[in-house]
């Protein structure tokens, strides 16, 4: 393993004006997180990419998805889909072939490698998720995933009144 992957990563310098920011908060466990995974797992190559686990475990969920729907359902570009699907079919774990009801779309579908790579990524999710939540009540555990899917889809309905809004200046 790198020296850089030995390492975590810094935290951010403590901003004063963002101190009791649970949106801050939120980003900076899921930047540890994700280095903690990065170097608990030791990938390289293409599960080093941005939103690659996000989308290996899209797939997992929804194997031979069009590859536009991968794009709407991770919220992730397109062109970002596209190189990290490049990458992972290089490494044997997803290959992608046209629909054959509709040539234009491309379904990406999980190899036995892709599939097994999932199941060690969920079980290392689940390890750390433990370490991350110890000490914390079943309540308090409770009152978290109350409260979480909710910042998120506020996020979320916020990007679609963007999108809304961007179409109904092309239109004008």
């Amino acid at each position: 393993m790198s020296e850089r992957k030995k390492m975590t990563l810094p935290p951010p310098p403590p901003r004063k004006e963002l101190s009791d920011d649970p949106v801050k908060f939120c980003n900076e466990i899921s930047r540890l997180f994700r280095g903690k995974m990065r170097e608990r797992e030791g990938q390289e190559g293409a599960m080093t990419q941005p939103g690659a686990h996000l989308v290996l475990s899209m797939l997992a969920l929804h194997d031979g998805i069009r590859q536009l729907d991968l794009v709407r359902h991770t919220h992730l570009r397109a062109p970002t889909i596209s190189a990290i699907l490049k990458k992972m079919e290089g490494e044997g774990l997803v290959e992608r072939k046209s629909d054959p009801q509709d040539m234009r779309a491309v379904r990406v579908y999980l190899t036995e490698e892709g599939r097994a790579l999932d199941r060690i990524h969920i079980g290392e999710i689940r390890k750390l998720a433990s370490i991350a939540l110890q000490g914390l009540s079943e309540e308090e555990i409770g009152t978290l995933m109350r409260l979480l899917p909710r910042i998120r889809d506020n996020l979320l309905s916020d990007s679609r009144k963007e999108e809304i809004n961007k179409e109904g200046e092309k239109q004008e």
